[in-house]
């Protein structure tokens, strides 16, 4: 199984610049709730469940998938997914940026198929239940990127505009026009994850933030749930602990220092908030980091 990396904001880059696109089989990790944690990118994904069952949150909806269901997800979809812990969940991502199916400029074919499936301009769920002939592409795409034969990523591309096609004709019937207030809602749910990324290492309280983007604290918590699925406490002690394990791993800094320059100021709150997300401990995770999330 490769990693899958787990950043909000995912750093990772899939494929190479000439040929975006990279494939995935994971098994999410068993005792913990979130088998993807909530992140965006620019990519385009396609994800095919092979086992097991949990909630997908995306494009502002929670949809129930199981093995079988083939999803997809747009491009800047903030997005997650989340499940009974101590299961099995086995899925295929299938991860490509829009250059990759995109036209050389504006024509017909990207005005009219490509532009509303990368934004997903329709009404209808972005998830199709026992998807055969969809599961078959994802299938096709994960065998072509594994071998490697000679022409695989025009055979890749290729599965790739099938996929499309079957999904545009699936949708169609349901295309919007406007997208304006969900791209608002998404542009303001990322400039909140910015801020707490920045805040991080510093006194955090509700009462700043909501002043900072001038709403109430109901109101920004509400909005900041909807949109992620964690409160934004939750997302700022998440991003903290990811900043202290690459201080743990790269850095031979005390433990307590290490807390306290990640906006822990509590030994103790920093030991159980870091466990809830790693698993272990940060003295464990110091040691053998390369076994988180195994």
């Amino acid at each position: 199984m490769e990693e899958y990396a787990i950043l909000l904001e995912e750093p990772r880059v899939h494929g190479h610049a000439v040929f975006p696109c990279a494939a995935y089989q994971i098994e999410a990790v068993r005792d913990n709730a979130e088998k993807i944690y909530c992140h965006w990118h620019h990519e385009l994904e396609l994800l095919l469940v092979l086992e097991g069952s949990a909630f997908l949150h995306a494009g502002h909806q929670a949809y129930p998938i199981e093995a079988g269901d083939f999803a997809w997800i747009p491009s800047n979809a903030v997005h997650m997914v989340c499940g009974e812990t101590n299961t099995v969940f086995r899925f295929i991502a299938v991860v490509f940026h829009p250059d990759l199916i995109r036209s050389f400029g504006n024509d017909a074919i990207q005005e009219k198929y490509l532009t509303p499936l990368i934004h997903w301009q329709f009404d209808c769920p972005l998830v199709l239940k026992n998807a055969a002939e969809f599961q078959k592409r994802i299938l096709d795409i994960v065998s072509a990127y594994r071998e490697r034969p000679a022409g695989y990523e025009l055979l890749i591309k290729a599965h790739l505009m099938e996929i499309c096609l079957l999904l545009y004709q699936y949708a169609s019937d349901f295309q919007i026009q406007k997208q304006d207030s969900k791209d608002s809602q998404t542009a303001l749910a990322k400039e909140m994850m910015l801020y707490l990324q920045e805040q991080y290492n510093e006194m955090f309280t509700l009462t700043k933030m909501a002043e900072h983007f001038h709403i109430s604290k109901g109101h920004l918590c509400r909005f900041f749930k909807k949109m992620t699925n964690m409160t934004p406490v939750d997302y700022l002690n998440y991003f903290r602990v990811t900043k202290s394990a690459r201080l743990l791993r790269d850095t031979d800094d005390a433990v307590s220092e290490v807390a306290v320059r990640t906006g822990f100021n509590n030994i103790s709150y920093f030991n159980r908030t870091f466990r809830k997300y790693m698993h272990m401990t940060p003295g464990d995770y110091r040691k053998n980091p390369e076994h988180v999330g195994q």
